[in-house]
């Protein structure tokens, strides 16, 4: 008996950390299989997404590669049956790290070859128009205006947008779809298209405003602002800055202007209830004001929940105390929506869209009012969003 002890208690302790070993293997490896296997079974649909994005500065795609991880993840593959891949299945322009850049976009297409293409795009996203300029590969950045390399809406993006609403097929466009560049009788073209109207105002969040704390602070920025108003710059921490296209720069600071930090998206009951969005979400991000057509209906509208003086700062600046954020309009059988703000820039990476599941566990444990994390965004409005409007195109 003296001898088998030393092999019982040796025994006993390789049982227990096998347990040990089959615990921690559960969460790390057994789950996510299960849900990979899960994502595997599920049926996938071809469909035509035509998406047409002109800011891409770096290899990294992030403007749009939050949209292809929800086509990946709903397992929605091109008319081939392929999936969808996030650097090469757009238009627009297409950097390259030790070559020369790229152009795949709708320049020399035809009449034809436009109404060719609209017929055969079952959706259309039109990301953002802005382009890239001399400053994104340079290693120097002097928060100066620099000069664009590529960028804008032309005749053409304009025409295939066009053929794409008479046909009743569904378009999303959202911020910087229609700013500069774009010269100004083709956005007013793509405004009149949409039913839409820019004041030409947009607005972000900083969350310090003081030059000696803040060095990311746009130069031009604090010098458009110190030539309107003196000669003066006195901000210190956190507030909302509006740009005009005119140049004109105002500053709203919290505390003083607006009664929460952080501006907030906000969705109306039937929102929560149908799609469905939390009831408010922040977005500390670039946005637009517009006005919009009575078509429209607003499915979330933007908060910054300004005091007295903020209320009157916005009434100067000829601005409503909200303003919309994601709005859609019914054209016949086909719908149409707008974002205002820059929701597609999100620094998703795409092996997780291989997963079911994980959408609703990112959900679960990323805070939607941590604005320091820019995925949270994603996660609790823009992925619930684009999955709703999605799955709804696909069942017709």
């Amino acid at each position: 008996m003296e001898n088998r002890t030393p092999y019982i208690y040796i025994k006993k302790k390789w049982r227990w950390s096998l347990f040990v070993i089959l615990i921690i293997s559960i969460p790390i490896f057994i789950i996510p299989a299960i849900s990979h296997l899960i994502w595997k079974v599920k049926p996938s649909f071809s469909h035509q997404f035509t998406i047409l994005d002109k800011t891409v500065p770096d290899e990294e795609r992030l403007e749009h590669r939050a949209i292809f991880w929800t086509l990946n993840h709903l397992k929605i593959n091109k008319p081939n049956g392929l999936p969808y891949n996030f650097k090469e299945d757009y238009l627009g322009f297409f950097p390259k790290e030790n070559a020369p850049h790229t152009i795949r976009d709708l320049s020399g297409y035809s009449a034809k070859q436009i109404d060719s293409l609209a017929i055969n795009t079952d959706a259309f996203y039109l990301v953002d128009s802005y382009g890239v300029y001399d400053a994104d590969f340079s290693d120097q950045k002097t928060g100066k205006i620099s000069k664009k390399i590529y960028g804008g809406l032309t005749e053409n993006d304009l025409e295939l947008l066009d053929q794409l609403i008479k046909k009743k097929k569904l378009v999303i466009a959202e911020f910087n779809s229609m700013g500069a560049p774009t010269q100004e009788d083709l956005r007013l073209s793509f405004e009149k298209k949409m039913k839409i109207r820019w004041t030409g105002w947009i607005s972000r969040y900083f969350d310090e405003l003081d030059t000696l704390v803040n060095e990311e602070l746009p130069n031009w920025l604090i010098k458009n602002y110190k030539n309107q108003h003196g000669n003066i710059w006195h901000f210190k921490g956190s507030g909302q800055v509006f740009v005009h296209e005119s140049g004109q720069v105002e500053i709203l600071k919290f505390g003083e202007d607006l009664t929460i930090e952080v501006p907030h998206v906000t969705s109306p009951y039937n929102s929560q209830t149908e799609i469905p969005l939390p009831k408010s979400v922040n977005f500390p991000y670039w946005f637009e004001i517009i006005r919009i057509s009575r078509d429209y209906e607003v499915i979330s509208y933007i908060d910054l929940s300004p005091n007295k003086s903020g209320l009157k700062k916005l009434q100067e600046m000829g601005l409503p105390q909200y303003f919309p954020a994601t709005i859609h309009r019914k054209n016949g059988e086909g719908d149409i929506y707008y974002f205002t703000g820059d929701f597609a820039d999100n620094p998703i990476g795409m092996k997780t869209s291989s997963f079911a599941g994980f959408p609703w566990l990112k959900k679960m444990t990323t805070h939607r009012f941590d604005y320091s994390n820019r995925t949270s965004f994603y996660w609790n409005y823009y992925f619930p969003l684009l999955n709703h409007i999605t799955k709804k195109h696909l069942r017709k």
